[in-house]
């Protein structure tokens, strides 16, 4: 496969959960970019299975479930195959997602998303539901425990009954902050990526004091306007944001800054 020049030279810190790096790295890596990945997050299941166990097992009260991540897709057939959940207790209900890769691996377990947003944030799918209506339907939503209230709160507000269970937890991964310390400092990257706010939480967190001074050499790049905002709550600039809150989106959009006359 022929490698295209557009990133060539460019190192690019992959800050992604390890499972998940590897599609980003490809991403880059075609595009003749250096990928250096060191993961910041570690996805992980519940302190407990008890509550989304509980949900599991009366699938037939439910008319909607939304799955906003390839995470909660992956977390969610895995629970419901350990729990021997029969599959036909899965026809019924309408599936809601959000972004084509949820969409796909959605797909691949035998189910159609019914709706899926075009802008890849919890907003446009509150937006999508309100237009159809939601009033008396009962939705399941198994999140990350960290995920904002906003899709809750806005659906039951328009007279939907939801449950949130958490299905799995972001943590930080067991990384040093010397590692990252030494890359910034020695100047051996040059673009800093995040694809979430977690991972933008974990980098300050192992960098301390030192997260500002260590990054004004290098280029931050986010997923999109959350991280971002995260970033810059956290006394990070953020020269790049990707357009499309994708991981194709996010290298397109350090294409369009190491290259702006095309």
């Amino acid at each position: 496969m022929t490698v295209s020049p557009d990133l060539l030279g460019r190192r690019v810190l992959v800050t992604r959960a390890a499972h998940q790096a590897q599609s980003f790295v490809t991403l880059l890596e075609d595009r003749g970019a250096t990928a250096i990945t060191c993961p910041l997050i570690d996805i992980v299941p519940p302190e407990s299975w008890q509550e989304i166990d509980q949900r599991l097992s009366r699938l037939e009260c439910y008319d909607d479930v939304i799955l906003t991540s390839v995470n909660a897709v992956e977390m969610f057939f895995q629970r419901l195959t350990h729990c021997g959940i029969n599959p036909a207790a899965l026809d019924r209900l309408r599936w809601i997602c959000v972004g084509p890769k949820t969409a796909k691996v959605l797909k691949r377990h035998g189910r159609q998303p019914a709706i899926q947003p075009q802008e890849y944030r919890a907003e446009a799918v509150v937006e999508a539901l309100l237009a159809q209506g939601v009033s008396g339907r009962t939705i399941l939503y198994p999140r990350a425990e960290l995920a904002r209230d906003f899709i809750p709160s806005q659906l039951t507000a328009a007279e939907a009954h939801v449950d949130a269970p958490v299905l799995y937890r972001t943590l930080p991964a067991q990384v040093s902050g010397e590692q990252i310390r030494q890359l910034l400092a020695g100047r051996e990257v040059d673009v800093v990526t995040f694809s979430s706010s977690s991972s933008v939480e974990n980098f300050v967190q192992l960098l301390g004091n030192e997260a500002a001074a260590l990054t004004q050499s290098v280029v931050l790049a986010s997923i999109g306007p959350l991280t971002t905002a995260t970033a810059v709550k956290l006394g990070l600039t953020v020269a790049i944001e990707a357009a499309e809150y994708t991981l194709e989106g996010l290298v397109q959009a350090l294409i369009d800054y190491f290259n702006p006359s095309g």
